[in-house]
């Protein structure tokens, strides 16, 4: 297809949709369309529109607490092309979107509005009052409040959960899965976009501090305690990888995205970048030298983006943005605009800067009047002011315009209402309409004086329209509730006890719980956030869902999302193992101090009845000894003298193997 014909197509889709704020979706449909068969330049050319604001979901969304509008940033034509009124919002406000939906994220608060309508849905309250790290991709949203140890999910299936204890830096992976560093258990975490609730499938050694990171599709965790990096998955940790010479330090600045298949890695203490490859864990290849080290430019450098191909970096110290290409080379550099007299920021509130969703870069300034725009290449543009026409997010109610009355003719009370003068003479004429006007009594016959002229009648006043009034915001519509929080299971003796704390209700009223032991029960009810299920199998292994029942507005009964866990039962098994000096050992087998060869003596007790379990003897001084299995008698006990030993001073104990689990027992000195 020829460069005109697409501008014609263009053209035409634009007088029959006619000027709107927003590019409506049929005519983004059709640059879609038209991509198949048209080279990019030709799509580029023909599509660039400024009269059009609807948002695409590239480019970047930043708040201007000035205008108190949020304004979306095409990063192409490095303009403003679209914007809607959410007013009276602070500096420090940040903006993110998915495909149909805007989310203005405020402290305390989150706005959300129709990319396509341009309605605002009203402020709902945050689970913080924290600044949170926005985040996108693949059609859904975050906001995480790494303090509250909160996660928002925004979009189609929004998603509140709280109580997971402080956060790291979060990340997001292509295909919208959010991944967390649980710091209080260690724990690394993900939630996929269409998931009710956190995973956990790796947890790290206690004490070790890094970062998460994305490596093309892959979740990398840089462990800066251990020096290494490890990729991790839903099923675990991957094996470790130690890079030569790398030293890593708790304060080292770990940027979640790759440049080109490496990992960028700031050390600030002394000023080193270093570029780090990840392919013998993750497969994806570098371009260049496998692991780079360069100084860093001078400055005071505390956020660092990627947008796969390019680093920026915000200088705090000078106020300055600096781009630094894949081999960690200085590209560009441009002053960050300080804010107008009209910003009055707080004094945590600084430059933001963002990765769009277009592979470019984004630094809002301080109270968001302006923006940086990162190209692909690493070079800067020129300030980009979040302005233009702000189009009123909600329609006004119409009041009909009231029409003044005509000016009645001027009329003597003493003639008769039925008649009316004669402009030809003095004779009276019937009225023009068929029935007269009731009267109440018949006029006088008399001869009247000649009537007074008549007054001339004042003008009417125009009727004054009332003012417009805003819709109100549409009432709020309860969804299910969120699945329930902290749901743990502990087994028993026949049994496995459920807790849990009650989620977000998202405007619904409580009813109960539903319970269900997968694939062994129907569904059970409780209104309590305890649950016990009773008369299980020994030693099995059962998985539980538990779901919220709320009342919609509506009237509907609504079931929440599912929260799942799994335990063992005991099955009978409270085990007790202790265990002390025996009696003298006087086997054939040799001991090497005769005089000082004793047995252990071993009771274990609360164990299966007639049932053989792996028992091993161990000693500070030789390690392990014998490992041996014993049998319990009829009432689940041993009592038995074994595992000589002859390690004087040493201290001793006995493991056994239960349900799979090693109990130990308590330690004497020998």
């Amino acid at each position: 297809m020829q460069l005109n014909q697409l501008k014609a197509i263009v053209r035409r889709r634009k007088e029959a949709d006619g000027p709107t704020q927003w590019r409506s979706r049929a005519t983004l449909a059709a640059v879609v369309a038209i991509c198949v068969t048209a080279t990019t330049l030709a799509v580029t050319t023909a599509g660039a529109d400024s009269s059009g604001q609807k948002f695409l979901q590239s480019g970047h969304l930043i708040y201007n607490s000035t205008i108190g509008a949020v304004f979306h940033i095409d990063g192409g034509s490095k303009h403003a092309d679209g914007s809607v009124a959410v007013p009276g919002l602070t500096p420090g406000t940040q903006a993110v979107q998915t495909d149909t939906q805007g989310y203005v994220l405020a402290r305390g608060t989150i706005t959300a509005f129709e990319k396509s309508t341009l309605q605002v849905e009203g402020a709902q309250a945050a689970p913080s009052d924290e600044v949170p790290v926005g985040l996108t991709a693949s059609g859904v949203a975050y906001a995480v409040y790494r303090a509250a140890g909160s996660i928002v999910r925004l979009g189609p299936t929004s998603l509140v959960l709280k109580d997971n204890g402080a956060l790291g830096r979060p990340v997001v992976t292509p295909d919208g899965t959010l991944w967390v560093h649980r710091l209080l258990n260690s724990e690394l975490c993900l939630l996929p976009s269409q998931a009710g609730r956190l995973s956990c499938p790796a947890e790290l050694q206690r004490g070790n501090v890094g970062s998460l990171a994305v490596v093309g599709d892959r979740v990398v965790f840089v462990d800066t305690t251990a020096g290494q990096l490890r990729t991790v998955s839903s099923s675990g940790l991957g094996r470790p990888l130690t890079v030569p010479g790398l030293t890593l330090s708790p304060q080292s600045i770990i940027v979640p995205n790759d440049v080109d298949g490496r990992i960028a890695i700031v050390d600030p203490d002394k000023s080193k970048l270093h570029l780090v490859d990840t392919a013998a864990i993750t497969g994806a290849a570098t371009t260049g030298t496998a692991t780079v080290e360069r100084p860093m430019p001078p400055g005071k450098f505390t956020q660092i983006e990627s947008s796969g191909h390019t680093l920026a970096m915000v200088d705090e110290a000078g106020q300055n943005l600096v781009t630094l290409d894949a081999d960690g080379k200085q590209k560009d550099s441009k002053p960050i605009p300080a804010p107008s007299d009209q910003v009055k920021p707080g004094p945590n509130d600084r430059p933001l800067l963002v990765r769009g969703a277009d592979q470019r870069l984004y630094v809002d300034t301080v109270g968001g009047e302006q923006a940086l725009v990162v190209d692909r290449d690493g070079s800067v543009s020129k300030p980009v002011p979040a302005s233009g026409p702000t189009k009123t997010p909600t329609a006004p109610v119409t009041t009909p315009t009231v029409t003044p009355p005509s000016t009645p003719p001027a009329v003597d009370p003493t003639i008769p209402p039925q008649h009316t003068i004669d402009p030809g003479g003095d004779k009276t004429v019937p009225p023009r309409h068929t029935e007269p006007p009731r009267r109440t009594a018949e006029p006088p016959r008399t001869q009247q004086p000649p009537p007074p002229k008549p007054k001339p009648n004042p003008k009417p006043r125009p009727s004054t329209p009332k003012p417009s009034i805003p819709k109100p915001p549409p009432p709020l519509v309860a969804t299910p509730a969120s699945a329930p929080l902290s749901l743990r299971a502990t087994g028993g003796n026949g049994k496995v006890t459920l807790t849990w704390k009650r989620p977000s209700l998202n405007g619904g009223t409580f009813l109960s719980y539903s319970v269900l032991r997968v694939n062994d029960s129907e569904p059970d009810t409780t209104t309590s956030a305890r649950y016990t299920s009773t008369g299980l199998a020994d030693g099995k292994r059962y998985t539980f869902q538990v779901r919220t029942v709320t009342r919609g507005s509506n009237g509907k009964t609504l079931i929440g999302a599912t929260a799942t866990v799994s335990a063992t039962t005991l099955g009978g098994v409270n085990p007790d193992l202790t265990i002390s000096k025996g009696t003298k050992y006087t086997g054939s087998d040799p001991c090497d101090n005769v005089d000082r060869c004793y047995n252990i003596h071993i009771v274990a007790t609360g164990l299966k009845p007639n049932t053989s379990y792996s028992f091993s003897g161990y000693t500070s001084g030789y390690g392990r000894l014998h490992t041996d299995n014993v049998t319990t008698d009829a009432n689940g006990r041993i009592n038995i003298q074994k595992f000589y030993n002859d390690d004087d001073g040493s201290q001793v104990w006995v493991t056994a193997i239960v349900n799979g689990k090693t109990i130990k027992s308590n330690e004497v000195t020998w």
